[in-house]
């Protein structure tokens, strides 16, 4: 397993080389962080040394293996799969009891602006103000589970600043990788469109990187994005 040689960041274990992981792989190469163990379905696990954060890029089968290698380890999680059972995403929250867990719907720092704006919309469309939000999002074919969690975990932000529920959320499986979601406010005469497109697996692969960044050095907990770019732009600003 030939990596670029070790740099200032940790070094990562990415389970999973779809497209996402191997996006990721090739974003630590760009930016010198060393990738020590690899593992996927047909290849197995393959570690040159424990890594200090490891990402789950892979799909909920892999789920059992991932946490008992953190566990074991003591390892921190960036958790990159979205459509994980219940009983996973509790399985998920013990394990952030020991080390930490970055439960990560959407990686895009973008998105996370996004999430923001919504929130600050959210605050000023009362009484008189008051709009029809509806949620759109689009994958292309392939994308099987839908609504996608990231349009999902967007309306619930909507109905948890707002205190109203989305009108709908819609879903569209057509056009190029690799996502949109977009967040509608329809008054009489007048609409408000906050459209968010990512159209490069650089960009969460980004976002990821980012991630475990954040985790290497985070206590023990339950996160999720939100707080890792909150964190960060709020050093950024210091």
């Amino acid at each position: 397993m030939a990596e670029t040689p070790p740099g200032d960041g940790p070094t990562i274990g990415i389970v999973g080389l779809g497209r996402l992981g191997s996006a990721l792989r090739a974003v630590c190469r760009d930016h010198g962080t060393r990738v020590t163990l690899t593992a996927t379905r047909r290849g197995g696990w393959a570690a040159q040394a424990v890594p200090e954060v490891l990402v789950d890029a892979s799909a909920p089968e892999a789920h059992p293996q991932v946490l008992a290698y953190s566990a074991a380890h003591r390892v921190p999680l960036v958790a990159c799969v979205s459509n994980l059972t219940d009983t996973q995403w509790k399985a998920l929250e013990e394990l952030a009891g020991a080390v930490p867990v970055v439960r990560a719907t959407n990686l895009s720092f973008a998105h996370h602006l996004q999430v923001r704006i919504a929130e600050f919309t959210a605050a000023l469309t009362t009484g008189r103000f008051g709009a029809t939000t509806t949620v759109r999002e689009r994958h292309p074919l392939g994308k099987a589970h839908r609504p996608s969690a990231t349009a999902l975990a967007l309306a619930d932000t909507w109905a948890g600043a707002s205190g109203r529920a989305v009108a709908d959320i819609a879903d569209e499986r057509a056009g190029l990788p690799v996502s949109e979601h977009e967040l509608t406010h329809t008054w009489d005469g007048e609409s408000l469109h906050v459209r968010h497109h990512v159209g490069s697996w650089t960009v969460p692969a980004r976002g990821a990187l980012a991630a475990a960044q954040w985790a290497r050095t985070a206590p023990p907990g339950l996160v999720t994005m939100r707080t890792v770019y909150d964190d960060l732009t709020a050093r950024n600003t210091a």
